[in-house]
C-alpha cells in the first residue's frame, strides 16, 4: 500500500521512473464523499462486457474472493488512514456502491464483511444507501436477507432483458423467468430497495422486446 512492492519483497527497487500504484489521494476531498467497491469476478463473460473482470478461468490460482476480501479490506484501512491525516478526520460517506463485475458471485457474508470494514474505518452518513449490483443466478431469498441485516439498502438487479433471445445475444447466463423471479424475492427481502437494469438499445430491441421487458416486469411485481 504505502510502499512499492519491490520494499515488500525486499528485492531492489526498481528505476524512479517507473508507475507507482500506490494509493493516490486528492488534495482536495468533496463531501459528501461516496466509496465504490469493485468486485471483479464473474461466472462467464458477456460479450458486451468492457469492464475489468474475470472468470475463473482466466484467473487461475492467480486471485481468488478471498484473496479479494483480504486486499480491498487493506485498502479501506489505509484509504481511511490516509484521508484522515489529509482532512483531519475521516470523511462523512454518503453512498457505497458495490460494482463489478458480479458482486452477488461472492456471496452476502463477504459483501458484508467488506461493508463493516468500511463502517470501521470510515464516519457513515444516517442516510447512507449502501448499493451492491447483483445478478439473478447468483442471488436467493436468504442472500437478499442476509444483506439487509447487514446494511445493505439498496439492490442493483442486472435482469437485462426477458427475451431469451437478447440474453442469448448478450452472453447472459440466467433465465427470462429467474431474472423476474430474483426481481420477485428482492420486492419481498422487505426494507431493500431495488432496481432493475435493463438493455434500451434499437439495435437489441428486436420487435419491441425493450417495451416487453419492461411490460412484463411490471405485470409479473417486480
Amino acid at each position: 500500500m504505502t510502499e512499492s512492492t519491490a520494499q515488500r519483497s525486499g528485492a531492489e527497487p526498481q528505476d524512479s521512473t517507473e508507475t507507482d500504484f500506490s494509493l493516490h489521494i486528492p488534495d482536495s476531498i468533496a463531501e459528501p464523499f461516496g466509496v465504490y467497491v469493485h468486485v471483479p469476478f464473474c461466472s462467464t463473460r458477456c460479450g458486451y462486457c468492457d469492464f475489468n473482470t474475470y472468470t475463473a478461468g482466466e484467473l487461475g490460482s492467480s486471485a481468488s474472493p478471498e484473496s479479494w476480501s483480504e486486499a480491498i479490506r487493506a485498502e479501506i484501512r489505509e484509504a481511511a488512514h490516509r484521508l484522515g491525516a489529509r482532512l483531519g478526520r475521516p470523511p462523512s460517506v454518503q453512498t457505497i456502491f458495490f460494482g463489478g463485475g458480479t458482486p452477488s458471485l461472492v456471496g452476502a457474508a463477504m459483501l458484508n464483511g467488506v461493508l463493516a470494514e468500511i463502517r470501521e474505518n470510515f464516519v457513515l452518513a444516517a442516510d447512507a444507501e449502501v448499493t451492491t449490483e447483483s445478478n439473478p443466478e447468483s442471488v436467493s431469498p436468504a442472500f437478499f436477507e442476509s444483506l439487509l441485516r447487514g446494511g445493505f439498502t439498496r439492490i442493483s438487479l442486472g435482469m437485462q432483458s426477458t427475451s431469451s433471445r437478447v440474453l442469448q445475444i448478450l452472453d447472459r447466463a440466467h433465465t427470462p423467468g429467474r431474472a423476474l423471479d430474483a426481481a420477485r424475492e428482492a420486492a419481498e427481502s422487505r426494507g431493500e430497495e431495488f432496481d432493475l437494469k435493463a438493455f434500451h438499445r434499437r439495435a437489441l430491441d428486436i420487435g419491441g422486446v425493450g417495451l416487453d421487458t419492461l411490460r412484463e416486469a411490471v405485470l409479473r411485481g417486480a
